[in-house]
């Protein structure tokens, strides 16, 4: 009787480290599956955000040529301004040369 219980025990024992073992090696499983998914969502996220990151610099290469056209216009403008000031300044000039030089009636 003793020996049967001892046996249903051993039995027993060999069947909960049987279900302990079964446990941990699907734990096991479990957790390499967990890493294995959180390593490819992480290359994922990398990949998605250097796409991203790409678009951006994209769309801000686009304004900053757009920035640097509307510069260069405005300085284009700004040059012709000074152009035509600095042409009329020397018309001026030479015209108050000549008066001096040949006066007023346009005697020399």
């Amino acid at each position: 009787m003793i020996n049967k219980l001892i046996e249903e025990i051993k039995e027993t024992e060999a069947v909960a480290d049987k279900i302990i073992k079964d446990a941990e090696d699907k734990a096991a499983k479990i957790i390499k599956e967990a890493h294995r998914e959180a390593d490819e969502l992480i290359e994922k996220i990398k990949k998605q955000t250097i796409e991203e990151g790409k678009i951006i610099i994209k769309k801000e290469e686009i304004l900053s040529k757009k920035e640097a056209e509307n510069i260069i216009k405005k300085s284009e403008i700004e040059k012709e301004e000074i152009y035509k000031k600095a042409i009329k300044k020397m018309e001026d000039t030479v015209k108050i040369i000549v008066k001096g030089v040949v006066g007023d009636n346009g005697d020399m």
